[in-house]
């Protein structure tokens, strides 16, 4: 069976859906390392080698916007997506944005933001990027825009 598009979620009645796009690293470890451990740690002769916690947090705070949207937000199409997929990210912005009747200049604007390490989008908009606020400014600020004609 072929994955479900978010497009097979559209309204019945020929409306649009929305679509909110968050974009924040997945959990890896991109040292070369493997599954046992890290490379070096601050009581080896290695060294201290990053422990992603900055990327954890990141995901965790990601992980609460995306439960509380989809609580808020039941017709919301959620996609999670990690920066460096740039083959879905990219066009999935522009494609959203073009829908939503943005401008080229504004599509860009947007495709500028969207690779950041933490990035929360709506219809091709890039609500934030790079640092995000508290769960409740995002969830009001996207019930801002869903209420927008």
């Amino acid at each position: 069976m072929a994955k479900a598009s978010w497009r097979d979620y559209l309204p019945q009645d020929g409306r649009a859906a929305h679509r909110l796009i968050l974009v924040r690293e997945q959990d890896a470890q991109h040292s070369g390392s493997g599954c046992c451990g890290r490379l070096g740690e601050a009581h080896t002769d290695l060294g201290g080698a990053a422990d992603y916690r900055h990327s954890r947090r990141l995901m965790e705070d990601v992980g609460v916007i995306y439960r509380e949207a989809r609580a808020a937000f039941p017709q919301l199409v959620v996609e999670v997506v990690d920066p460096r997929n740039t083959v879905w990210l990219y066009p999935a912005v522009w494609q959203d944005a073009r829908a939503a009747n943005r401008s080229a200049r504004a599509c860009f604007a947007s495709l500028r933001k969207a690779g950041a390490a933490v990035a929360v989008i709506l219809d091709g908009e890039v609500l934030f990027s790079g640092r995000l606020p508290g769960t409740q400014r995002v969830i009001e600020t996207i019930r801002a825009r869903l209420a927008a004609p």
